[in-house]
């Protein structure tokens, strides 16, 4: 189960509501058990040649979160990202799932609903979303 900050997460989901890109957001936090905590959320700029359709963080910014989380003493744990469809893994996001093998939350940016996915086994698992 994800537990995230009630008012962050609707900031996010209105950040992303009626924009026709992909926008991208890294959650940090801490991992217990079968819960993972998400105590912040910091955006980066989607460098993608087509963020339509698909996202690619700014290497850079990347770079500042690893090294903000390290210094907190927490760990990437999701990543979040708005799609122009249903809250549901792309096959570009299932190539990327394979590297990043932690929850994918996504956004559809035309209703914000939003779901939680993780990759294991090769197998797409839904993962509950509780705010707090």
């Amino acid at each position: 189960m994800i537990i995230i900050d009630k008012n962050k997460f609707e900031k996010i989901i209105n950040e992303c509501k009626g924009i026709n890109i992909e926008k991208i957001y890294i959650a940090i936090g801490i991992f217990k058990e079968n819960l993972i905590k998400i105590t912040e959320i910091i955006e980066c700029k989607n460098i993608a040649k087509n963020p339509i359709i698909e996202f690619k963080a700014d290497p850079q910014c990347l770079y500042k979160i690893i090294k903000y989380a390290e210094e907190k003493k927490l760990e990437i744990v999701a990543l979040i990202h708005s799609h122009p469809a249903l809250p549901h893994p792309s096959i570009i996001d299932i190539k990327g799932m394979k590297f990043w093998r932690i929850p994918w939350i996504i956004i559809d940016y035309r209703s914000g609903n939003t779901k939680a996915w993780i990759l294991k086994n090769e197998e797409i698992i839904e993962i509950p979303i509780k705010l707090e």
